[in-house]
């Protein structure tokens, strides 16, 4: 297995700077995530008090007052699904900036082929 690094960056709901490109329900269903499970380690800056789910636990993660979460995974556990909160999402649709204002960096592991 190799270890790769990828990052996401969701502007807005079909921002044409969302990298890479995707939509607000791709982050709320975790699609957008597909190619890069299993994930070794999970950074993710934004809006305090975004909401987020791992492994599809029912039970939220918040992004606290820094605006930043970061996640390392031992002992052999992995995160195999992420989903954004559809209400945190859209506050990121109405703020009006050119930077990025969510952006999920991660360590994933994929077979050689």
């Amino acid at each position: 297995m190799s270890k790769y690094v990828k990052q996401f960056k969701f502007y807005g709901d079909k921002n044409d700077n969302n990298f890479p490109p995707a939509t607000l329900d791709g982050y709320e269903n975790g699609t957008v995530f597909n190619k890069v499970y299993p994930i070794l380690q999970l950074g993710i800056q934004g809006l305090p008090g975004t909401k987020f789910y791992l492994n599809g636990s029912i039970y939220p993660i918040y992004i606290g007052a820094t605006g930043v979460y970061d996640l390392e995974v031992k002992n052999g556990l992995r995160i195999n699904k992420i989903e954004f909160d559809h209400q945190s999402l859209g506050r990121y649709s109405s703020t009006n900036t050119s930077e990025p204002v969510l952006i999920v960096d991660v360590i994933y592991e994929k077979k050689e082929a």
